[in-house]
């Protein structure tokens, strides 16, 4: 093939990308298989997966003073009251930067963004959590990434000049605070120590706050307008919400579901990581790079186009957040078994998970994708089903339990250069340790 023919090939794929984008962020499709087949079928829409995998690693804040765990402290409900991180939260922040480099390729491409955002909420001991485990991470990496180019200089012949390369930057394209990441608001029980609560000693029965704490509807007490909880709140936080009318009095976890994460999902994350994605695509292509496995036409099908990796999100914000934002994915509110499951779902601080989602069909919403179990849940092979019968599952993971053969495959955007690529995978289970 002539270089003309080929940047022909290389032009069409790209208008291919681009056109299948805007028609995807707009909500069409073009599914062979999603016209009607019936009237009821046209009656009854069915959800689909569409668009590349997206992957969100989540982290809860470390130990803040009001968690408990340090010497003195006792467990308080905090909500939007903006406590510090403790002396162990401060360690256990280092410690999940430390985590993510066993995710992470031990070097990248020139370009790419190993993590596409990091994303924090407005309150202290998110973004502490943020810095520090953002800190830890680069410094982690510089040393293993040291430790790599050392490995190539004295191990392969034709590198005498690696040393002399710079480490790729791997800087975040965005870090955003978002408001909508902030804890869910306890109302008028921020403040109050949760075992004395819990024994009634401010009126409140055990059966209500257990209820208040875990469950999806429950909405706790409200603080009173002049109460100076509130006007605290007001003082610290309208200008960064947009006004007062943005600082709850109380809040149920349906109620951040649904008035924040899945906004912020729909308006800042998601399209950020189509861009992340759409950008990583048109490089290759300018490089003369082959789109994924192989720059044909015949590669595009459906299934397999919209199943290619996307972007990566870190977010670090709180156990009811997360929560909520984990529950939006899931669809929970169509699924009695999964809301029961949330629910019940307790997330350790400063602990990194990871969930997986693409978009649907369907405006503002999306579908949790399970790479991880021991059938592979892309989209591909439950394209036919209808919401309603989907395997009911909540699949978040600890990045800790993820088989290293999968972290690998996920990020295979950022492999170095194939001729050092098997010394730095080599070098990565050395490293890094293999995960059980």
């Amino acid at each position: 093939m002539n270089r003309s023919s080929h940047q022909l090939d290389s032009l069409m794929i790209f208008l291919l990308i681009t056109t299948r984008i805007f028609l995807v962020n707009i909500g069409f499709t073009v599914h062979a298989h999603s016209i009607p087949r019936s009237p009821h079928d046209s009656l009854l829409p069915r959800i689909r997966p569409i668009g590349p995998v997206h992957t969100l690693i989540l982290i809860r804040h470390g130990d803040s003073i009001w968690n408990g765990k340090y010497p003195g402290c006792q467990e308080t409900f905090t909500g939007w009251t903006d406590v510090p991180l403790s002396p162990i939260g401060i360690l256990e922040a280092k410690q999940s930067g430390e985590t993510l480099v066993k995710y992470a390729p031990c070097g990248a491409s020139a370009g790419s963004a190993v993590i596409d955002a990091l994303f924090t909420s407005n309150l202290s001991r998110a973004k502490m959590t943020a810095h520090y485990c953002w800190w830890a991470y680069y410094e982690k990496l510089e040393e293993q990434y040291s430790m790599q180019k050392k490995y190539q200089y004295y191990n392969t012949q034709g590198n005498e000049n690696s040393m002399q390369h710079q480490q790729p930057d791997i800087t975040p394209r965005q870090f955003l605070i978002d408001h909508r990441l902030n804890e869910r608001h306890y109302g008028s029980l921020q403040g109050l120590v949760k075992s004395e609560t819990e024994a009634g000693k401010y009126g409140h029965s055990p059966k209500d706050v257990e209820a208040w704490r875990r469950s999806w509807h429950a909405v706790p007490p409200l603080l009173e307008q002049d109460d100076p909880r509130r006007l605290d709140e007001i003082r610290k936080f309208q200008h960064l919400c947009g006004g007062e009318e943005n600082i709850p009095r109380g809040e149920s976890l349906e109620m951040v579901a649904e008035k924040r994460i899945k906004p912020f999902l729909v308006e800042r994350v998601t399209p950020l990581l189509d861009e992340a994605y759409l950008e990583q695509k048109s490089r290759e292509l300018l490089n003369g790079e082959p789109f994924s496995s192989s720059a044909q036409f015949s590669d595009f099908a459906d299934e397999e186009f919209e199943a290619d990796e996307g972007g990566t999100a870190l977010i670090v914000a709180h156990a009811n957040s997360l929560r909520a934002l984990i529950g939006v994915l899931c669809n929970v509110e169509d699924d009695p078994v999964a809301l029961k499951k949330l629910e019940a779902m307790k997330i350790p601080t400063a602990t990194p998970m990871v969930i997986r989602y693409r978009r649907t069909n369907h405006q503002d919403s999306f579908w949790a994708v399970d790479s991880f179990s021991d059938k592979n849940d892309t989209g591909a092979d439950i394209i036919d089903r209808d919401v309603n019968n989907r395997v009911e599952r909540m699949p978040v993971y600890p990045l800790s339990s993820i088989p290293l053969p999968v972290k690998r495959k996920i990020r295979k955007r950022f492999d170095l250069a194939s001729n050092v690529e098997d010394i730095a995978l080599m070098k990565e289970d050395e490293i890094c340790g293999k995960l059980k």
